[in-house]
């Protein structure tokens, strides 16, 4: 089987790419062709992507695109135009927690492309309610992740060391962070912040938290996605806070790594975190509910523990041999 992944890729930085990346390498493993056709370009050198596509997908079987909202939905646009014209079969996976408000604001223009596919795949049943309410055909397949149980350490004590690796982004919301780590620190001086990433907002986060008075956080910048689980490590508790999200794949990373995950209930995060079970969630924005969770955490040692020797069990059904027999139905191939 040939497949050619086409999406905004750009190597070594998680999210979309880094799921693409793992897709192509267990893809190989399995002997089959796999390789990336990246859109991401300047908007003049968008004009040569629909030609240099026609040449290159002429070779390939099935076409699997990846996309998202606003110009992460050119993939489908350029992969699903070209698909078409060459008679390929296309597989289309749709990510990010926007989508319930794209697909509210351009209805024609995600019903002219997402109807025109041989597959769906949506990640969760959050954007599976998305697809209904706006009566389009998926099947719904998680995200994989690399499970090595090396990566896993048992915590003897769960200590006030957090990390958040999300993007310095404004929909990540580390501000939030911020202040509950401000509020944390009047009862658990001796807590530390570590903030993993780098984005538009990383130089406004970082005067905040110079204005703030926080010493006790470390801005790393960047880390190669291969080296996560280095920094995830390092600390206890794993902090994510967006405004909107879907399926992240760095709480999967820090469930499989051993840390106690405490995030905002957004998107499609209620799908993959039961609150108690596997991890812990608070309200979108309440920073000061955030910091009584982080509290809790270093309170409540056992129950902590309980929560992420559940998790690091939950996150096995996110293994590539868990979800490969589904992913090669909607190829049309059978393993």
């Amino acid at each position: 089987m040939r497949v050619l992944l086409i999406c905004n890729y750009k190597p070594g930085v998680g999210g979309i790419s880094g799921q693409v990346e793992l897709l192509q390498k267990h893809l190989r493993e399995e002997g089959h062709v796999a390789d990336i056709f990246s859109t991401k370009a300047s908007v003049m050198r968008r004009l040569l992507l629909p030609p240099r596509l026609r040449s290159v997908a002429k070779r390939y079987d099935v076409l699997h695109i990846h996309c998202c909202s606003g110009w992460g939905f050119l993939p489908a646009v350029l992969g699903i135009s070209v698909g078409r014209r060459l008679g390929k079969r296309i597989v289309l996976t749709y990510h990010g927690g926007g989508g319930e408000k794209f697909f509210d604001k351009q209805p024609r223009l995600v019903k002219q492309y997402l109807t025109r596919t041989d597959a769906n795949i949506v990640l969760s049943g959050f954007l599976a309610r998305v697809f209904d309410k706006h009566q389009l055909a998926y099947t719904i397949i998680p995200n994989i992740i690399e499970l090595d149980e090396t990566q896993f350490r048992q915590r003897d004590i769960i200590r006030p060391h957090f990390i958040c690796t999300r993007a310095h982004e404004t929909l990540y919301n580390i501000p939030c962070i911020l202040r509950a780590f401000q509020k944390v620190l009047t009862k658990l001086p001796e807590s530390t912040l570590t903030l993993v990433g780098d984005g538009s907002q990383h130089c406004a986060l970082e005067g905040m938290a110079k204005e703030m008075g926080l010493t006790n956080v470390t801005f790393t910048g960047r880390v190669n996605n291969s080296q996560i689980y280095d920094s995830l490590d390092r600390a206890d508790i794993f902090l994510s806070a967006p405004t909107v999200d879907n399926m992240p794949v760095s709480v999967l990373e820090a469930m499989n790594a051993g840390l106690l995950v405490i995030s905002s209930c957004v998107g499609g995060v209620p799908y993959m975190i039961e609150d108690t079970k596997t991890g812990l969630l608070f309200e979108s924005d309440n920073s000061d509910q955030l910091a009584e969770k982080m509290l809790w955490v270093v309170e409540n040692q056992a129950t902590g523990k309980d929560i992420i020797v559940s998790a690091h069990n939950d996150v096995k059904k996110y293994r590539w041999e868990s979800v490969k027999e589904q992913l090669y139905a909607v190829y049309g191939f059978s393993s």
